[in-house]
């Protein structure tokens, strides 16, 4: 039984509770390579509450990988990955594309507390804007579009009940019967969130609009710590690094233009390690030349 096997096994064994499923990031693939792919992917989530004893609380499909945060066992878990990987992988065949790798995985993070489980919502929120000019919750192929917001009252949308047996199969590549009460896009044939997505956990973690959106902006730590787990890259753009920066001088009541060059060494390691910011992002935000940073990021003297 090999490392992967070992893994799956194992997650198995786990009870049911609350888990972030994270897909791997495919290097140099894709499995959404146009709109009408994304919407057969969301399209495809939907219909795992139909199918296992799961339930999805939240979901982001990017253009390599997928999150879901979702409710069940770990054999349910798994069960819903191996439904989606088999049905991202026909589609891919079909469409004229490679096929998800052989070895194509996922991570299942255990969210056992409510402070992990605010950490895993903001991380899924803030996915698809870490790498697309977009604002957390506004990504049209995520659950977080319809969290506090009344934006999705103004879709045009259609029950599944209202479409023939014929569109919904044409629709979904599917035989399952839809729930007839379910929201539909029109235009684009998608399963709307608010028809799948149970979101009373998220409102029981953030109990407020103001809150949610705080985090969601300046919870940095929450989404390296995610981050790390899901094995995914930490990228901030100079202006998060910057307000990282200003958060960390708040806590110690100095500004930047009170440290010397000694002290934005010093500060420059302390945020590497905790953010991962690199030295061309660190250079920029703390104004300390580039190759000084490098030189500082690998001295000893600076790494005790």
């Amino acid at each position: 039984m090999d490392a992967r096997q070992k893994r799956r096994a194992l997650y198995k064994t786990w009870k049911r509770g609350y888990y972030h499923l994270c897909t791997d990031g495919w290097k140099g693939g894709r499995i959404c390579h146009d709109e009408r792919e994304y919407v057969f992917v969301v399209n495809s989530i939907s219909l795992l509450n139909l199918l296992f004893s799961v339930t999805v609380h939240a979901y982001e499909v990017m253009r390599n990988h997928l999150h879901l945060l979702l409710s069940g066992s770990g054999a349910d878990c798994v069960a819903a990955f191996d439904y989606l990987r088999k049905r991202i992988d026909k589609m891919l065949r079909e469409d004229g594309h490679p096929p998800l790798p052989e070895d194509y995985d996922f991570r299942l993070i255990p969210v056992e507390d409510e402070e992990q489980m605010r950490k895993n919502f903001i991380y899924i929120a803030r996915n698809a804007s870490m790498v697309q000019n977009i604002r957390p919750g506004g990504y049209l192929f995520g659950s977080s579009m319809v969290f506090y917001t009344d934006v999705p009252t103004l879709f045009g949308t259609v029950r599944a009940g209202d479409l023939s047996v014929r569109e919904l199969i044409r629709m979904f590549r599917s035989n399952l019967p839809i729930p007839p009460e379910r929201p539909i896009h029109p235009a684009l044939g998608m399963a709307l969130p608010q028809g799948f997505v149970d979101p009373a956990v998220l409102y029981k973690v953030f109990p407020s609009a103001r809150e949610y959106e705080t985090r969601l902006v300046k919870d940095y730590e929450a989404f390296v710590e995610i981050a790390e787990q899901a094995g995914e890259d930490i990228l901030f753009s100079i202006e998060e690094a910057r307000d990282i920066v200003n958060l960390e001088l708040m806590k110690t009541g100095r500004r930047l233009s009170d440290l010397s060059s000694d002290d934005r060494c010093h500060l420059a390691v302390q945020l590497n390690k905790q953010f991962k910011l690199d030295a061309a992002t660190l250079s920029r935000s703390l104004f300390v030349p580039a190759h000084v940073v490098s030189q500082v990021l690998r001295s000893k003297q600076y790494n005790k």
